[in-house]
């Protein structure tokens, strides 16, 4: 029998509805499998990944359109005055022409990159064991995708990073001195002892009693496994000292009605920051962490000592990021100002809350000043309190950092332009308005190959 006869053979309609409920009743037993089988999962979501590894770009680092910020790029100086203009920028972000993101420490008033660390990224990745089912470190934290978060810099020039990825540090020279498997995600912060307070997700899964069921259709994202958020103490020698997850210290001080407030989430409080106290005062003591949670719109002051929370308050932000202390009674928030509702878009324009403890009120400085200059985010920011009254922030989705009064006056600013007019990333910088000399001199007298 040739093909075309077998191709055009009459069969009987019972074996074609036969075929048909034996493929439905197969589909129905295959996806049952699916769901039980973690070889099944792993099959099936092969042509997912291959997506995902193909067709996944730098545009995914794109923030805002061509045209945005009247194609201003780089670093732009506005005012007149010296004071405005000194300090440093340790700029974290991401490189279009490079496909890659690095760090670069400028001079605002020379304007000039002093220094850059661009570390060995597979080399990072290869002293990883976490499982591809946590994080994916081949993949979501490849050359071209792994972003260095919140740089910690040191006096002898050598940063602390990662990427929601195993924290490291590296030399002066890009050399890699320690790393610490884990998903250690958002702020580095060092304490009065020297040691850095940084937010992880606990693997294996600390939380008891919870369905951790996932969802595999979110793997793209990473959000395939649940967010066990921890703080976590680290030593300036890569030694982990203490760590706690967020849903114990909750669950302990009687605030678990807070964890899952409209029913089960992977990522149901959302870590983002962790600032020690360094000086005692009448309302806190050296040794507590400020601790923001974006998801419930949280701040809590919290005593690791005493597994106790001093205080806390939801709001006035709304899925707000970096808590600072500013002065003996006061902290100020960087509140990213989402719509209360849908949480997916910026109400008019982020700001920055600030707390008095002894008076017991919020203000807005700042707001004027953010909704005059456009300036929002709807995740990621960070900000810092100047001594003359300015604000530095970070507003990460837009790729712009920048320098404001309360008037609305910007004093510089800096936009991640590349050389295809695109707008790309920035990945949670700092500013100093003064830098320790042993810097300068580690920056100045290095001897890299």
């Amino acid at each position: 029998m040739n093909l075309e006869k077998l191709m055009f053979k009459k069969i009987s309609l019972w074996i074609l509805i036969f075929t048909i409920v034996l493929s439905i009743l197969f589909s129905i037993l295959f996806g049952s499998l699916v769901l039980r089988s973690k070889t099944a999962k792993t099959i099936a979501m092969i042509p997912q990944n291959v997506k995902e590894l193909l067709l996944k770009s730098d545009d995914d680092f794109v923030r805002g359109d061509k045209n945005s910020f009247k194609n201003r790029s780089g670093l732009i100086k506005n005012s007149k005055f010296k004071s405005d203009l000194r300090g440093f920028i340790l700029l974290s972000r991401y490189d279009h022409d490079e496909r890659r993101s690095f760090v670069e420490l400028i001079s605002i008033d020379k304007n000039r990159v002093i220094h850059t660390w661009k570390p060995n990224i597979k080399k990072i990745n290869s002293l990883s064991n976490l499982p591809k089912n946590f994080i994916n470190v081949e993949r979501d934290n490849s050359p071209n995708r792994y972003r260095m978060f919140h740089p910690y810099l040191n006096s002898d020039g050598s940063l602390i990073t990662h990427s929601e990825s195993p924290l490291i540090k590296i030399n002066i020279c890009s050399e890699l001195e320690w790393v610490i498997d884990g998903g250690f995600h958002h702020s580095n912060e060092k304490d009065f002892e020297g040691n850095f307070w940084i937010p992880s997700w606990s693997f294996p899964i600390n939380t008891k009693g919870i369905n951790l069921d996932i969802n595999e259709s979110d793997i793209s994202q990473n959000m395939n496994f649940f967010h066990d958020d921890e703080i976590v103490k680290i030593s300036s020698e890569g030694k982990i000292l203490f760590k706690k997850t967020i849903i114990s210290i909750l669950r302990e001080n009687g605030l678990e009605s807070l964890i899952f407030p409209t029913g089960e989430n992977k990522d149901p409080l959302h870590l983002n920051d962790i600032q020690p106290v360094i000086k005692d005062t009448q309302y806190w003591k050296k040794g507590d962490v400020f601790i923001s949670l974006r998801n419930i719109s949280m701040v809590f002051l919290y005593r690791p000592s005493e597994n106790k929370i001093l205080w806390y308050s939801q709001g006035p932000w709304v899925f707000q990021h970096d808590v600072d202390i500013i002065n003996e009674t006061e902290i100020s928030v960087f509140d990213n100002n989402l719509d209360n509702f849908t949480k997916s878009r910026v109400d008019g324009s982020s700001s920055v809350v600030i707390f008095d403890f002894k008076t017991n009120e919020f203000r807005r400085p700042f707001d004027k000043a953010f909704v005059d200059n456009n300036a929002h985010t709807l995740t990621g920011g960070l900000h810092a309190l100047l001594k003359n009254g300015d604000v530095f922030v970070e507003l990460t989705d837009s790729g712009r950092l920048m320098r404001v009064d309360k008037k609305g006056n910007i004093k510089w600013e800096y936009i991640n332009r590349a050389s295809n007019n695109n707008i790309y990333l920035l990945n949670w910088s700092r500013y100093y308005e003064n830098l320790d000399e042993k810097i300068l001199n580690s920056i100045n007298n290095k001897s890299c190959d």
